[in-house]
């Protein structure tokens, strides 16, 4: 079936650029799982134009740097001191980025061929134009002249072409989301000359548009094949070279991260102004929530990118704050690493999960702010998520305990591995597993470590999940196919051959019902073999001080090109 063929599907001419208008960018989110986040990427209020952006002359340094006055009166210029809710910022190299913290840095270093506006319209990123052909199997896209990486170098179609080649040789997690383009050698990207370039598909994938806009996970967030190789892939890790609205200008690893912005970026908002209002962003990790509200609240900081749940309490009793909330697209549970003996039956790890009371564990670690995930698909995407889902799972204590007699672990000891200064749902996670007759213990160690630990399967258990994954496909795919085929964000060891060929059924179904039917057999399944037991799904906040103005909140975003300071 091609696009074209679908009752719910899209012409070529929908598809095609430079603009895509709302109802098919609605129905393409759809098919990418993303229509829950529909009227929900406003924050404040205050937002960002979302206009279109024209390529002009570059202003001098003089002009980019001197404070200057928008339509609304608001200041340019200044610097805008951040917090981020971790113990440090490992990886910005776009397609190795498993932790979702770690693209919100990124997606303000880099751009993607296409983006999304603020009210969730897809608009040209690096690419101006583009059409689409062929019942929605081939994408030509006309890119943007005059624009530099950070480097000084010069974006052509050559730097797509190596930036998707780079992602699939190398098996990045983010090759996923490119499974239907064709093999490289075989057209797969077809460079046509230095501004336009052609992405060929073995079938039609309409949600394509949206895997190519600058967001978390996304496979085409345009890297500089210059800088890579002057630098290393090691370097590049860490002080990455973008297009985007800021450059990365020093980077020690646990203490501190510095953007300045960008003087050559082609972007401007409606009145002509060039962005990024501000001139650069300190980025302090602060893996503490305390430390980090504290610091929001004293003024020490204007911009924490995540607030804690069982913190919100203490920003919105503050005058001089504010908290941003946009819907949570993810997913937590308690991971249990397979490879243990304790947890390698269905058996174990059901009477674990019915053990845990979701409503007290929200509670006690979240104050009540979250919702109880019965499954890992998400209230945000509506079109797939029911009420109705198996209840394997569902609090029961006596027959939790049966489960774990029968299982031979009654009394067994094991550990929660938890990042610095993140161990009040671990501590919640203690109390409960305890109480039903299990020695628990929490390690407590670095964020380089836990993630270390967590990625080589060198653990008991820890809750961790899905962050950021609007699709259900993000949200499932890397974290359930088969370890050694294309599960590489499979770090409980979970095999299951069902789940498996299900995670490749939904992707070859555009027609959205019978996606969702394959996604609740997918589900209902993963509830079933409980290769986690699930436990919440968290809204998405950001907070900031009143000397911060201009923050569009796009759900798991963090957009600081628009942002203004003013003190």
């Amino acid at each position: 079936m091609t696009v074209s063929d679908d009752p719910q599907g899209f012409t070529d001419e929908e598809l095609s650029g430079p603009r895509i208008d709302r109802r098919t960018t609605m129905k393409l989110l759809a098919a990418a799982g993303v229509t829950g986040l529909a009227g929900c990427a406003g924050g404040d209020g205050n937002g960002g134009s979302g206009g279109d952006t024209e390529t002009g002359e570059t202003e001098t340094e003089e002009t980019q740097n001197e404070e200057t006055q928008t339509e609304s009166g608001s200041s340019t210029g200044g610097r805008l001191n951040a917090g981020w809710f971790t113990g440090s910022i490992d990886v910005l190299d776009p397609p190795y980025i498993s932790v979702g913290q770690y693209f919100q840095i990124a997606a303000n270093v880099f751009n993607g061929l296409v983006t999304l506006n603020e009210d969730l319209t897809v608009r040209g990123d690096l690419a101006t134009d583009w059409t689409v052909a062929d019942g929605g199997t081939s994408m030509t896209f006309q890119l943007r002249e005059g624009v530099t990486f950070h480097n000084g170098d010069d974006f052509t179609a050559d730097d797509v072409r190596y930036t998707i080649a780079r992602t699939i040789s190398q098996e990045a997690p983010a090759a996923s989301k490119l499974s239907t383009l064709r093999p490289l050698d075989e057209d797969g990207v077809v460079v046509e000359d230095d501004y336009t370039v052609t992405l060929n598909f073995e079938q039609a994938m309409a949600p394509a548009l949206i895997y190519l806009t600058r967001g978390p996970g996304r496979a085409a967030t345009i890297v500089s094949q210059g800088a890579i190789e002057e630098m290393g892939e090691e370097a590049y890790r860490t002080e990455p070279v973008g297009t985007g609205p800021f450059m990365v200008s020093e980077h020690e690893l646990g203490s501190s991260l510095t953007l300045e912005a960008n003087p050559d970026y082609f972007e401007t908002d409606d009145e002509g102004t060039q962005l990024p209002y501000v001139d650069g962003v300190d980025v302090r990790p602060i893996p503490e929530a305390a430390t980090l509200v504290n610091a929001l609240r004293s003024g020490d900081i204007d911009f924490a990118n995540l607030i804690p749940l069982q913190n919100l309490d203490r920003i919105e009793e503050t005058d001089s704050t504010t908290a941003s909330v946009a819907p949570g697209v993810n997913w937590y549970g308690l991971s249990m690493n397979q490879t243990r003996d304790i947890f390698s039956s269905r058996e174990a790890r059901l009477g674990i999960a019915k053990v845990i009371d979701n409503e007290q564990f929200i509670e006690t670690a979240y104050f009540g702010n979250a919702l109880s995930a019965r499954g890992p698909i998400n209230r945000a995407t509506n079109w797939v998520y029911r009420e109705d889902k198996p209840d394997d799972q569902t609090y029961d204590p006596e027959e939790g305990q049966r489960l774990i007699e029968e299982a031979g672990i009654a009394g067994e000891s094991f550990s929660i591995l938890v990042a610095q200064g993140d161990t009040r749902a671990a501590q919640a996670m203690r109390q409960q597993l305890n109480a039903a007759g299990f020695e628990v213990e929490i390690e407590q160690v670095t964020s380089s470590t836990y993630w270390e630990r967590y990625e080589t399967l060198d653990y008991d258990t820890t809750i961790a999940g899905s962050v950021g994954d609007p699709d259900p496909d993000q949200s499932l795919y890397n974290f359930y196919r088969l370890p050694d085929e294309g599960g590489v964000w499979n770090w409980t060891d979970f095999r299951d051959e069902q789940v498996h060929s299900l995670l490749d059924e939904q992707r070859r179904a555009l027609d959205r019902d019978e996606r969702r039917d394959l996604l609740h057999q997918l589900e209902d399944r993963l509830i079933q073999q409980v290769p986690h037991a699930y436990l919440v799904h968290q809204n998405d906040i950001a907070a900031y001080t009143d000397a911060v103005s201009n923050f569009t909140h796009i759900p798991f975003m963090r957009d600081l090109s628009r942002v203004m300071v003013d003190r």
